[in-house]
């Protein structure tokens, strides 16, 4: 790949074609005067020995001269060479918050906006230091690893949301296990976590996360987004997220538990507030922390080839020199200079030594043994090979690429879209980029994380609108989600069939016995009707005296009673309320 180091000096080429026209101006200026004073018939006799070509090849070779030094100038640069570099810092890895309460606007414009402007500037602020972003709710996921590319970093924050996450709640454990996970083990540098939460953790083991990052001396600052009065969280356009009874849910902010996290760790927490920057304050609190050196770390580079512009433009003034506008001097002067001496020769073969660099490049060599066997279908012998590469420089891109593509040979998807989400952040913006993370797609849609997936094709198109393999593999996954989905509902359906089945099973039994009881009440009524017919029957025959009648009667009564108490209401059934935000 070409490139200049200071291509706005490119602009001084526009000198080019002025001086040329300059040249023809005064060709056209020095013919027009010469006809006003003499007249043509004496040109041939004044003009024996002038040659127009050779005036014109000479100032030809007078602007390919400048053109080249400005090239010169502008400092070319191919390739990559490896260089030796030493930095000093720390190593931070940012737990942001994407659960569904981050929605709240307690905090303008809402908590989640508000924090990603936060580690944006935070981000601005950073120097020699490696940062890692963790994006975590009802689970962690490592949205990039530690690295010192903060704009690239930058654009990972831009493109965090809600469904960043597809599991809801909120698991602040999880992230801190994930980044003590993700910290590198072979550098002792000092090491931080800085989580920016509303502290409404719903799962997982906190402390026993803090406990290990207190044991392994990371220090964890938390920083609390929200307000303690609470807000409620939008949902759509114009309605808020209800619990399962429709009551709107109010989230609020838990400080005890960011207290407690940094306190267990000697951290510290901060409160951010809609017009507050917290953020600032982290930044002295890390930046109180003992730097590390890194040790000598290779980068690629580019290498400068201003020598090649700037001997072309050193042989073409030379050669310019020795051309004469006379004709036929040309030789003379060739031949006078050779006996001269060697020192013309000498010069020319001093200029093109200069100009002639080379460099051993044993990153594009292991790239190389690596494609070879790549080809031969020796997939683990390439991935050894392209690992020693990464050896030699790891933040190759075209070496990332390529591991990837060996894993994905293997079936290693998960691995294999790392490694292409590693090429992507080192790779150049545009459709090199847009072709690491069109792969990481790929590699990941194998491995049935569609969300991720997406989330992957929609990153290569931002990189290369025009990449149509990613805008068609993009709507597969959807496709392919939304299918998913449609099974999980009717899973989901079944059960809740199956469930109300159950319920009505159970809600049939006491209305089974409500009915026998209500058959062995008419058999009742119908023995006391017998009764009383009989009663009546007898009455006819003989009256019955009050006494006995008060005592049937009173009898009649209690046993009503009795019937009413043995009926029974059905029971209401217990619904069980999830906290999913």
């Amino acid at each position: 790949m070409l490139r200049f180091q200071h291509p706005e000096l490119l602009w001084l080429l526009l000198a080019v074609p002025v001086l040329a026209a300059g040249f023809v101006a005064l060709h056209l200026w020095n013919r027009r005067l010469l006809r006003l004073f003499v007249t043509p018939v004496l040109w041939p006799a004044l003009l024996a020995d002038a040659s127009a070509v050779k005036r014109g090849v000479k100032q030809g070779l007078l602007l390919l001269a400048i053109a080249c030094l400005v090239l010169a100038l502008a400092n070319p640069q191919i390739g990559t060479r490896l260089e030796e570099v030493k930095r000093e810092g720390i190593d931070l890895f940012v737990a942001l918050d994407v659960s569904l309460s981050m929605k709240a606007e307690d905090v303008r414009p809402s908590r989640l906006e508000k924090a990603k402007r936060d580690v944006s500037q935070l981000l601005r602020k950073l120097a020699g230091d490696r940062v890692g972003l963790i994006v975590f709710a009802g689970d962690a996921f490592v949205q990039f690893p530690l690295t010192a590319d903060y704009a690239a970093a930058d654009l990972f924050i831009s493109t965090v949301d809600v469904e960043s996450v597809p599991t809801p709640g909120t698991m602040i454990g999880s992230a801190i296990e994930k980044a003590l996970d993700s910290f590198t083990k072979d550098q002792p540098t000092q090491k931080a976590i800085v989580i920016v939460s509303d502290g409404e953790n719903t799962e997982g083991d906190v402390l026993g996360a803090v406990e290990k990052a207190s044991a392994a001396g990371v220090k964890v600052y938390t920083i609390g987004m929200g307000t303690l009065e609470g807000g409620p969280i939008p949902v759509g356009a114009s309605d808020y997220k209800r619990d399962m009874d429709g009551n709107v849910v109010v989230s609020k902010l838990d400080e005890s538990m960011l207290r407690q996290v940094a306190s267990a760790t000697a951290g510290r927490y901060l409160r951010e507030t809609s017009g507050g920057n917290a953020i600032d304050d982290v930044f002295k609190e890390l930046s109180s922390l003992e730097k590390t050196e890194f040790g000598a770390k290779q980068v690629t580079g580019y290498e400068s080839r201003y020598q090649v512009p700037l001997a072309f433009a050193i042989l073409f003034l030379f050669i310019e020199l020795l051309l004469s506008e006379r004709r036929g001097a040309i030789l003379r002067v060739m031949r006078r200079s050779l006996r001269g001496g060697p020192v013309p020769t000498a010069t020319l073969m001093a200029l093109l030594a200069f100009a002639a660099s080379a460099s051993s490049q044993t990153v594009r060599d292991h790239v190389q043994e690596g494609n070879k066997l790549y080809q031969k279908g020796k997939f683990s012998d390439a991935e050894a090979a392209y690992r020693q590469a990464l050896g030699k420089d790891p933040t190759s891109g075209v070496s990332h690429f390529n591991l990837g593509d060996s894993h994905f040979r293997q079936d290693r998807h998960e691995e294999a879209a790392r490694a292409f989400g590693n090429s992507a952040m080192n790779l150049d913006a545009g459709p090199e980029r847009s072709a690491g993370y069109y792969n990481m797609g790929n590699a990941l849609f194998k491995a049935s994380k569609l969300d991720e997936s997406i989330e992957a094709y929609k990153r290569a198109l931002r990189n290369d609108p025009d990449n149509e393999d990613a805008r068609h593999n993009l709507e597969v996954a959807r496709r392919k989600r939304q299918e998913q989905q449609q099974q999980k509902r009717q899973k989901d359906q079944k059960q809740d069939q199956k469930q109300d089945q159950q319920q009505q099973q159970q809600q049939q039994q006491p209305q089974d016995q409500q009915q026998d009881q209500q058959k062995q009440d008419q058999q009742q009524n119908q023995q006391q009707q017998s009764q009383q017919d009989r009663t009546r029957q007898q009455q006819q025959k003989h009256q019955m005296n009050k006494e006995e009648a008060e005592r049937m009667l009173e009898a009649l009564r209690n046993n009503e009673k009795d019937i009413q108490k043995k009926l029974q209401k059905r029971p209401a059934a217990r619904v069980r309320v999830e906290k999913d935000w």
